[in-house]
């Protein structure tokens, strides 16, 4: 095993992403199956980016833990004190992966619902005829 940093994807599937979502604004919404095939290209792409900044939140919690015990360990009175004090910076960034992770988590969520309405609405307008649009 290399200690070579592990390769940011992020840019590339936010990229990826956004070409996505171009393709699907132009795409008219009685157009179903392309929407649905779209959106599970996007799904792939959102599950990636929730288990990247699940990754980056999970890696910045290690850091904390190790650098609290560090300092609880160094400090010779106040430990307590003095260990949050030194992960208090680590705390914020922490926050901020949360935040990141719980968001693509939720768009990833939210994408799947989004899919199965679509795919209720094929069943629909397949079963009482009134629409062939959504077929094609």
């Amino acid at each position: 095993m290399t200690n070579e940093p592990k390769k940011d994807w992020t840019d590339d599937y936010l990229q990826e992403l956004i070409k996505y979502n171009k393709q699907l604004k132009a795409i008219p919404e009685e157009s179903r199956v392309q929407r649905i095939e779209i959106l599970s290209k996007q799904l792939v792409l959102i599950g990636k980016l929730a288990a990247e900044f699940s990754g980056k939140y999970k890696m910045l919690y290690a850091a904390r833990k190790r650098l609290h015990a560090e300092a609880y360990i160094k400090a010779e009175k106040n430990k307590a004190a003095e260990a949050e004090l030194a992960v208090v910076y680590l705390r914020v960034e922490e926050a901020d992966a949360y935040g990141d992770m719980k968001r693509w988590s939720n768009a990833f969520e939210s994408t799947k619902e989004e899919i199965n309405a679509l795919k209720y609405q094929i069943k629909i307008d397949i079963e009482d005829g009134s629409s062939r649009s959504g077929i094609r």
